[in-house]
């Protein structure tokens, strides 16, 4: 692109695996780098493009790394000539998904001329091979080359033969077949002139030294004279006394000149800083941060509070004193038959209790109150203009000087899944030995709120900025006693086999229900030790044996059982099956293993990203989970050992993922959550265990995804530090709302009972096609009954609350099942939204436009917005299609 007014060119592009993925053969020390001689081949087609043919001067300032997944955006700025007609030039990148305030990286800067006349043929280079150079065995030279830590690949296994003249060294180079067919699309290759530079490793240069590996650091003139080589003659000469310097030139089969560099230097770095620059632990290893909340932000105008039960935080007295009337009530009962709902109803929670003398079993009855307070709550239509506060103190953790209440942590993680399942509905406040301001928290907005000292804190997930772990992780070693509880799930069995392999871990205790043959044999024809102990983790008497036979050193707590179930149909015997291999064994494992190991080196639990983003579906699963992350961090108080690890979504299927459907992944990737590889979870766990923190989260997160989400205004929370809303907000005339800005209802007022009830038909179906991860709304039949196009429960909860942001309504939980088709709830709607009108039999909806403009842009109708299925159900009108709201 030429810059109007000026005679600087803008080149842009994208690099990434999958679209080159040859680059993928270009490794330094496992980390995937575009090599210094793809630099130049940008530089030279830039230059060929503004007519300077030689890159006078090219500085690499910074490697370039290749994503394993993604891509990344590239710019080439080109300047303005000068007098003698010499440009100046720079090279940056950026991650594809990066929204436009995130900052580029510059790689590289240089200045480009016009090229002087072709050179001669090099004698040396048309008699081949030269007079007086002796051959060089090639023979097991990458795999050497692999030792000292460059990772080719067969695409820059190009080296064919080599002599040697004093210093001089000549090569033969070539593309292998399948890169070769694409050598005319270049002006020379980049991994054939990189197998060029193969030869300084034949006595060119020295070698780089331990844990060093050379690398291109600067070009100067360098003239490309013909294009398109699949294969090279190379010569390479040292300039001068230079250690570090040398001249490169390559010629065709014939020995015709296809491009010469005067001076290439290469330097050496320090291939730790590649590993630590090209790892992915950064990008997936996030910690729950608590920030100020932005206060007074949505003004509260409750004024009648209701206070359920005991209140030994004292907040019915606090509420009285800022004005509000007050009402102190034994149960939500006695509050639902009060002559004025109140409007913000508060149950406080206060330890009880210190140590953890039957703690288990106290947690489970405070979770079974929770579980039918909330069920009560939202059955109960008199509250549903209200909100509940579940108060707390001390439950989580906000700074390391924190000491969690362990009975009533857990709390949180079932209410956050409520949340997801019934937005607006519930708030979670927790509060230090301070009485709380309760009015105060509220203007927050925030759904989650923890107040410290009087400040008022919220929860905001962040990336790490740990660096990948070392070759050994310290509480892992050859003379390590691994007990590994959940000894037959798939994870266990990774994890199992990296400690083996990779941290050379000789001795495991494989605890498990079942006994975990397969696994033990697996381990032991790789020269480990192992024990089968079968035996459940909550039993005391198969614990304490345990412990007491084997000099255990760490312990890696991955039981687990799932059960996914709604709000509404959860019950206390749910509860108790998810419980008691998570939490009953952890604190039973916290408990045996500080009396009977108080050395221990590590104390690792296998938790759940689910405790900290809640989900629908899982309340009983995110509150063991959160007991969990609260015991690390109550353990990391008293000087114990202990890392909670909240994992995300795994690409290998398990007992606990292998019932997912097609819709729940499509739910998943659609709120920006992909799984890890078995090589990234496990280099997160490395990671993770070698940094010392208390509680972290290794989960894959689609930044592109969470933005869209912003974009909508359906971001929760707890992501806002991760993704910030891009779609601007636009003005209006003095005193007048744009169309965008009306509600649904007045948008639909405008326009006639048919047209209204297609719309709304529209709309419903196209929620519903989104929710199932359908590519086109074709695919859904207004009259088909939901339980027969694979509606669950989870699916029902997401279409009710997504037709709820839709229309401004509160539509029931049981909205799918009262209304069992896509017709029948745009009905229901309609009669929510005008209940004058359609008292009335509605008339029957409009057929469909048969219109191909229309319906090829109904097809793309999964982000869209409200306001534009209106209007494309109103007229057509496609104007704000997907593709511009990127």
């Amino acid at each position: 692109m030429e810059l109007a007014g000026t005679d600087a060119h803008l080149f842009t592009g994208r690099l990434s695996l999958q679209s080159h993925p040859w680059l993928a053969d270009h490794a330094v020390s496992g980390t995937v780098l575009l090599p210094g001689t793809g630099f130049l081949e940008l530089a030279l087609q830039a230059g060929h493009h503004v007519g300077c043919g030689t890159v006078e001067e090219l500085t690499l300032e910074a490697p370039l790394i290749l994503p394993e997944r993604g891509g990344l955006d590239v710019q080439l700025n080109v300047g303005a000539p000068d007098d003698s007609g010499r440009r100046e030039m720079t090279l940056h990148s950026r991650a594809q998904e990066a929204g436009s305030d995130e900052p580029w990286t510059r790689h590289a800067t240089g200045t480009l001329t016009p090229a002087a006349e072709s050179p001669r043929p090099d004698a040396d280079l048309t008699a081949w091979p030269p007079a007086g150079a002796e051959p060089v065995e090639t023979e097991g030279y990458y795999d050497r080359l692999a030792e000292q830590g460059y990772g080719y690949g067969p695409a820059f296994h190009g080296l064919r033969a080599a002599w040697r003249r004093g210093d001089e060294v000549f090569a033969e180079v070539a593309l292998p077949e399948e890169e070769s067919a694409e050598a005319t699309g270049y002006g020379i290759h980049p991994a054939l002139m990189d197998a060029a530079l193969h030869a300084l490793g034949l006595g060119v240069l020295a070698a780089a030294g331990e844990g060093r590996a050379r690398l291109p650091f600067s070009w100067s003139g360098v003239t490309l004279h013909a294009a398109g080589a699949a294969a090279l003659r190379v010569r390479v000469a040292p300039l001068g006394d230079a250690e570090d310097t040398v001249s490169v030139t390559v010629a065709d089969p014939a020995g015709m000149p296809v491009a010469t560099a005067e001076s290439l230097v290469v330097r050496p770095v320090v291939t730790a800083q590649l590993e630590a620059a090209g790892s992915s632990v950064n990008d997936s290893l996030f910690r729950m941060d608590w920030v100020p909340a932005s206060a007074g932000l949505s003004p509260v105008a409750a004024r009648r509070w209701a206070v359920v039960g005991p209140d030994p935080l004292r907040v019915g007295r606090t509420l009285e004193e800022t004005g509000a009337t007050v009402f102190a009530a034994d149960d939500l009962d006695s509050v639902a038959t009060l002559d004025v709902v109140p409007d913000v109803v508060v149950v406080p929670y206060a330890p009880q209790q210190d140590g953890t003398d039957k703690l288990a079993a106290r947690v489970h009855e405070v979770l079974y109150g929770v579980l039918d307070l909330v069920k009560r709550w939202l059955a109960e239509e008199r509250f549903a203009d209200s909100r509940l506060v579940l108060l707390t103190r001390n439950a989580v953790v906000t700074s390391p000087d924190d000491t969690p209440d362990l009975e009533h942590a857990a709390i949180w993680g079932l209410i956050r899944s409520a949340q997801s399942e019934h937005p607006d509905r519930l708030v979670l406040i927790d509060t230090d030995h301070h009485t709380p301001d309760l009015p105060t928290a509220l203007t927050t907005g925030e759904p989650q709120i923890a107040i410290r000292d009087g400040k008022y804190l919220v929860p905001r997930l962040a990336r790490t900025t740990l660096q990948p772990a070392p070759e050994s992780t310290p509480a892992f070693h050859p003379d390590s006693t691994v007990l590994i509880t959940g000894a037959t799930g798939t994870l266990a069995g990774l994890l199992a086999h990296h400690l083996v392999t990779h941290h050379h871990v000789q001795n495991l205790i494989l605890l498990s229900r079942r006994p975990a043959h397969t696994l033990a044999t697996t381990l032991d024809e790789l020269g480990a030790h192992t024990t089968i102990v079968t035996g459940d983790v909550t039993d005391p008497d198969t614990l304490t044996h345990t412990l007491t036979h084997h000099p255990i050193t760490a312990v890696i707590h991955t039981a687990a059982t799932l059960h996914d179930a709604t709000l509404d149909t959860l019950t206390t015997h749910h509860l108790d099956t998810v419980l008691n291999p998570k939490l009953d064994g952890a604190l039973l494992l916290h408990e045996l293993t500080t009396q009977h190991t108080p050395h221990l080196e590590a104390f690792i639990l296998f938790s759940s990203a689910a405790a900290t983003f809640g989900g629908p579906g899982q309340a009983a699963y995110a509150a063991a989970n959160t007991f969990l992350d609260t015991l690390a961090h109550h353990r990391h108080t008293h000087g114990q050992p202990a890392l909670s690890l909240g994992w995300g979504l795994w690409e290998d299927r398990s007992t606990m993922t292998g019932n997912l459907t097609h819709t729940d992944l499509h739910r998943m990737t659609r709120h920006g959550v992909s799984g890890l590889s078995a090589a990234e979870g496990l280099a997160l766990f490395d990671t993770a265990c070698a940094s010392g923190e208390p509680h972290l989260l290794p989960i894959r997160l689609d930044v592109g995804a969470l933005r869209r989400r912003a974009d909508d205004d359906s971001l929760p929370a707890l992501l806002r530090g991760l993704a910030q809303r891009r779609v601007r907000r636009h003005t209006a005339e003095a005193g007048m709302r744009r169309p965008a800005e009306l509600s649904l209802a007045e948008r639909l007022a405008r326009v006639s009972g048919e047209q209204r009830a297609q719309a709304l038909e529209d709309l419903v179906v196209a929620q519903v096609a989104a929710v199932l991860g359908y590519a086109s709304t074709a695919a859904v039949e207004p009259d088909r009954a939901f339980k027969d196009i694979g509606f669950d429960s989870l699916t029902a909860v997401e279409l009710r609350n997504r037709l709820n942001t839709a229309t401004g309504l509160r539509l029931p939980a049981t909205l799918v099942f009262d209304q069992p088709t896509p017709q029948a709830i745009a009905r229901f709607v309609e009669r929510k939204l005008f209940p004058q009108e359609t008292a009335q039999t509605a008339p029957a909806p409009a057929a469909a436009p048969d219109s191909g403009h229309e319906t090829g842009a109904i097809d793309a109708i999964d982000e869209m917005d409200v306001d534009l299925l209106i209007n494309l159900a109103f007229d057509g009108d496609s104007a704000g299609s997907d593709a511009e709201r990127e």
